[in-house]
Parts: C-alpha cells; sequence; structure tokens
C-alpha cells in the first residue's frame, strides 16, 4: 500500500536519511535509517484509531477511573472520545505482528497480541471504534520503529488530566522526552511526532486528548486527501467492493481473511482510506462517522484475523542505536 503524494515527498523528504528525536529542550540526538527503510515494502500511510465512548459506564471501573473518564469526556472538544492507538498496516508481512501499538490505565506500553484481541478489539468494542490516516514518506516503517522505542512507557493519569480543557495550557510545561510517561493521546502523539517530524503535529505532545488530537488528524487527513483526488473520489471498482464487503460482513474468522487475501485486503483500505478523506472534505457529519467507522473495522479484522502461521520468519533486523541503547 502506497499513499505517496508530492505534498508528502516534499515535507518529508529531509527525513528519510535521518529523524529527528526530541532530548529535553534540545534536537541533538538522530537516528540514522537509511538502512532499515526497505522502499519496496514500505507504506506511506499509517493510522490512529479512536474508541467512542460507551452507552452504559464501566462497572468495574473505580471510582477514581470515572472520575478520571468524566472528567476529561466533559472537558474535551467534540466528538467525545475515551481512547485512541495506532494501527499500523500489516507492511511487509514479516511484521504483520506488531500493528497495534497502545497504552492503558495500569498497563506499560506494548505491541498488542492479535490472538489476545480478538475479544476486546472486535466484540466487546465493536462499532465504536472509527479510523483517522495519517500521511507521510514510509510512515509505517518509521512509525514502527519509533513504537519499538516507546515500548515499556507507564501510564499517567495525571497527564490525561492535563489534557483537559481548564489545564491544557499548563501542557507545555510537562516533560515529553522519549520514555516519559503518558496516556493514550499523548504517547500517540509523541510517536507521531518523532517518527514523522515535529511538524507533524502543532502543538506539545502532552496537550493532546483523544477529541483534540482526533479533531487535528481529521483536519489533516482531509488536507493530504484533497492533494490525492479525494474530493473527486466516488466510484469503487467492482473486486474492490466485493473485498470491502467481505471485510465488513463476512464471519469474522481467520479463513475469511486467508480467502481474501492481503493484496485485496490493501486495496479495499485504500479505498476506504480515499473515502474517509473524501467524507472529511465534504464536511458530513454521518459520512465521516460512517467511512472511518468501516476503515476501522477492515483495518481491525485485517490485521487480527489475517493468518499468522503463514507469515514469513522476519529477517534479522539493522542493529538500530538510540545514545548508545539498542531499541531492536
Amino acid at each position: 500500500m502506497s499513499f505517496v503524494t508530492d505534498e508528502v515527498t516534499s515535507l518529508l523528504n529531509n527525513h528519510r536519511s535521518q529523524v529527528q528525536f526530541l532530548n529535553g529542550n534540545h534536537r541533538d540526538t538522530q537516528l540514522n535509517l537509511d538502512e532499515t527503510l526497505d522502499q519496496s515494502h514500505t507504506c506511506d500511510v499509517v493510522y490512529v484509531i479512536f474508541l467512542d465512548p460507551p452507552t452504559r459506564s464501566d462497572p468495574q471501573a473505580t471510582l477514581f477511573e470515572k472520575f478520571v473518564t468524566s472528567a476529561v469526556q466533559n472537558c474535551q472538544p467534540d466528538p467525545s472520545l475515551v481512547h485512541c492507538e495506532i494501527l499500523i498496516p500489516p507492511v511487509p508481512k514479516y511484521d504483520g505482528d506488531r500493528t497495534s501499538f497502545a497504552t492503558y490505565m495500569g498497563r506499560l506500553s506494548s505491541w498488542q497480541a492479535a490472538h489476545e484481541g480478538q475479544k476486546f478489539y472486535l466484540l466487546e468494542n465493536a462499532s465504536r471504534w472509527r479510523a483517522v490516516p495519517v500521511f507521510g514518506m514510509s510512515a509505517a516503517q518509521l512509525v514502527r520503529t519509533e513504537c519499538q522505542a516507546e515500548v515499556g512507557v507507564e501510564y499517567s493519569l495525571l497527564r490525561y488530566l492535563l489534557a483537559s480543557r481548564p489545564l491544557r495550557s499548563l501542557a507545555k510545561y510537562v516533560g515529553d522526552i522519549r520514555r516519559d510517561p503518558a496516556h493514550c493521546a499523548s504517547l500517540t502523539a509523541r510517536i507521531l511526532k518523532n517518527a514523522l517530524g515535529t511538524d507533524a503535529l502543532s502543538e506539545a505532545s502532552p496537550f493532546y486528548g483523544p477529541s483534540a488530537l482526533y479533531n487535528e488528524l481529521s483536519e489533516r487527513a482531509a488536507i493530504h486527501g484533497r492533494h490525492m483526488g479525494a474530493a473527486s473520489f466516488s466510484e469503487i471498482a467492482d473486486e474492490t467492493a466485493i473485498a470491502i464487503d467481505r471485510l465488513l460482513r463476512a464471519p469474522m474468522t481467520h479463513e475469511n481473511i486467508e480467502t481474501i487475501g492481503d493484496e485485496q485486503c490493501h486495496t479495499a483500505v485504500k479505498a476506504l482510506t480515499m473515502k474517509v478523506c473524501n467524507a472529511l472534505l465534504s464536511g458530513d457529519e454521518l459520512a465521516i462517522r460512517l467511512s472511518q467507522r468501516q476503515l476501522a473495522d477492515s483495518l481491525l479484522r485485517w490485521s487480527i484475523l489475517r493468518s499468522h502461521a503463514a507469515v514469513p520468519k522476519s529477517p534479522d533486523p539493522i542493529p538500530v542505536t538510540i545514545d548508545g541503547v539498542d531499541i531492536f
């Protein structure tokens, strides 16, 4: 899958040979990724998936957890969202087990195991996910590398509260270097900024709650979509439409995804990505919500239900070192 535009190329061309990482108040630590980028298997788009609030509160949540969730929901801009995380298409195939990266309250950040996520992503929270594309040159490999560097980060409830409207002005004073404690939205924002460049988002990472991050990423997706011709996107090829229908409506089984195949899943997700960009440009809230839900459902079913037994073994990675520490 490749979403390449002149705008993406010009914006991120300077980041192909080296990616700058925040290091306190200085950007003097650099990671050379020249040899790690396999351009024949790269992907120029990643996704952030957002979770709509449940219709009923979690009976197992503590009073404090309910307070924090309520505070952030009520003090965020619309739409009200309760969680977000990074979802990377399973490209190349040997990285198909490193697609979903997240942090949750009371847990350390980590890659989410596909076989453990079926119940959470596809059943318990079905119909509550929405996906927003994030475009950038070699985005999948750059973001995947940055996620790996952020494995094991502690969750921060304090930073979650700082993302609420009354306290957001204090966000710029909060530490924001790699591996600082973070909540779902601030960690996602930090990864995107470190991977794709500090201009990937307009504010400091602690500024963002799920809703603020959703709104800014949606605006940027609409801009990129316009340059890719999304405003006039309407027709979907018959073969692609069949693949989309099977992804969204056929039984959620490994066999179904194997039958569709990675290539057609690629094509289906690309079409649904353009559909999201088209809806964002139209400003039709119902079309936006529906298209983002379809994109999220397709991405999750593809990445979780695809056959991992058939995935070839990952080649030995070229060592990548940051400040003398191997991150893979």
